[in-house]
């Protein structure tokens, strides 16, 4: 009896979330394709409709409360790639990416870069997905759900410090409640080796253990990026400080799935800013710091050098 209250009370909670964050806009402007080069399949009108159906999903639900032009709507990508396909039953590997736009430029910077490679779900052809907080309807819904809130969650985190946590809190809450009806492996702790899954990524985002991260993002995105056109000198010293907080985090948790998402959307974008940098002391500096931080872009750090 008592567990079945203490589920009611989650379930209800789940509910005034996923309310409080949805409604009144659509938050995503979402391109999404469809990669069926793997399979032997000579009818593709299923994959076709599977990729009209999962943008059209993205696109026009109502994520949350937030009134957007479609100028300042979330660019975002899902790249899937189909692995199997069988009766209905898709294996595929999903690769999801949003931007953020940089002040007063046209430059989108990677905001969020994720590779998923241990996805199953159903899917026929002229299917409606649909989503429902109170019932759960398809892993595929929910699992288009769930990145839909972390896309929104980090959006929020580059503008506001740790803003995108109510977001992250409603992927949480679609996680438990999937991974409870659900009977694919997909959302249990264990898939794709137990490291890189999307159990640990919501664990880290709802986690007080990585304030640290939410910190970076913010530093590095507004007081760093956004501050480029104005004040260059400032700005890259605001990204060096937002960088060194990666040496707090691995001190407690080293090489996190959250720094592994950072460098793997930034680690180009880091090179670009500070390739040929005129301070040859700071280059030095950073250098030092990212060989530390992120140590499996070496061969890229190497190459910074020093412009006299």
């Amino acid at each position: 009896m008592m567990l079945q209250k203490i589920y009611y009370l989650k379930f209800i909670i789940f509910s005034l979330l996923i309310y409080s964050e949805t409604c009144l806009s659509q938050q995503l402007n979402c391109d999404v394709v469809i990669n069926y080069k793997l399979l032997n399949q000579t009818n593709d009108l299923s994959f076709k409709d599977l990729e009209s159906k999962i943008e059209k999903f993205l696109n026009e639900t109502n994520w949350n409360s937030d009134k957007l032009t479609n100028y300042s709507k979330i660019d975002c990508s899902f790249l899937v790639t189909l692995l199997n396909y069988s009766n209905n039953l898709f294996t595929a590997q999903f690769e999801i990416k949003s931007f953020r736009p940089v002040f007063k430029t046209n430059y989108k910077t990677n905001n969020f870069l994720f590779k998923d490679e241990s996805i199953q779900f159903r899917f026929e052809q002229n299917q409606t997905i649909v989503f429902s907080p109170n019932r759960f309807e398809s892993d595929l819904a929910s699992l288009l759900a769930f990145y839909s809130y972390i896309i929104i969650g980090f959006d929020k985190d580059s503008f506001a410090l740790n803003s995108g946590y109510n977001s992250f809190l409603v992927a949480k809450n679609i996680f438990d409640f999937t991974s409870s009806f659900s009977n694919s492996q997909m959302w249990m702790s264990s898939s794709n080796g137990g490291v890189i899954n999307k159990f640990w990524l919501i664990d880290n985002l709802t986690s007080s253990n990585y304030l640290d991260f939410k910190q970076i993002t913010y530093e590095y995105n507004l007081n760093g990026l956004d501050l480029l056109i104005d004040n260059k000198i400032k700005a890259k010293k605001n990204i060096i400080d937002s960088l060194s907080y990666f040496r707090k985090m691995n001190r407690f948790r080293p090489n996190s799935i959250l720094q592994q998402i950072f460098f793997q959307s930034k680690s180009n974008e880091i090179f670009n800013l500070f390739s040929n940098f005129k301070n040859k002391a700071e280059i030095s500096k950073l250098k030092d710091l990212l060989y530390s931080i992120a140590p499996f872009y070496s061969d890229m750090w190497e190459n910074l050098k020093f412009k006299s």
